[in-house]
């Protein structure tokens, strides 16, 4: 079992990818006609995938320093 740091990296990861998921797929397809909703949802998914990067680059930084467990 991974110990709670690891587990909350792997976790945050998860949910951050289904946000940018849902933000592409559905919320931007959705807010077709308003220009603002639009616009927020790309913000959302920029953000969002810019957390992915970092919660990644953490979980290689504790693998490479054997503190993946």
């Amino acid at each position: 079992m991974l110990k709670n740091h690891n587990h909350d990296l792997v976790h945050a990861l998860s949910e951050k990818n289904d946000a940018v998921w849902r933000c592409e797929g559905e919320y931007l397809k959705n807010s077709q006609g308003c220009e603002h909703c639009t616009k927020m949802w790309r913000e959302i998914a920029t953000d969002d995938n810019r957390h992915i990067a970092m919660l990644l680059e953490e979980i290689k930084r504790h693998t490479n320093e054997n503190r993946f467990d």
